[in-house]
């Protein structure tokens, strides 16, 4: 039934267990995994230098290497991309653009506070997707 899988990662302790869900489907599927990391766009008037976009960029990479370590989630990655932008809106546009059959992500990656401010990214791509979203807790 799912042939492609997005997982989207930031780094927190629910991405890690949504991809490694997502590595058990995969498995059970014969399904393909693209991690994916989303390097927040900084608004215009702050401070969005090159150096501040490459540090957050290297960490992005930092996240997807630490997850390629473990062996069942790389047993089933079959790529993984970083880009800069809005995380829900460029989730979306990956998902519908690659084809994916279902996406699958944590919920709360910023945390209560963050999230609460900013909105949460698992939400708006619930409202959004193109595709079925799965949401590990």
């Amino acid at each position: 039934m799912y042939k492609k899988i997005l997982v989207p990662v930031d780094g927190s302790e629910k991405a890690a267990k949504a991809a490694m869900h997502a590595a058990k489907l995969a498995s059970e599927q014969n399904a393909e995994i693209t991690l994916f990391h989303v390097v927040y766009d900084l608004p215009q008037f702050s401070y969005n230098s090159p150096i501040i976009i490459e540090e957050l960029h290297r960490q992005g990479l930092e996240i997807i290497e630490t997850l390629r370590k473990i062996p069942d989630l790389n047993d089933r990655v079959f790529d993984y991309e970083i880009v800069v932008g809005q995380p829900a809106d460029e989730i979306c546009k990956k998902a519908k653009d690659g084809g994916y059959d279902l996406l699958v992500m944590g919920n709360r990656g910023l945390g209560e506070i963050k999230g609460y401010l900013m909105g949460s990214v698992s939400n708006r791509v619930i409202r959004h997707a193109v595709c079925p979203v799965l949401i590990v807790r």
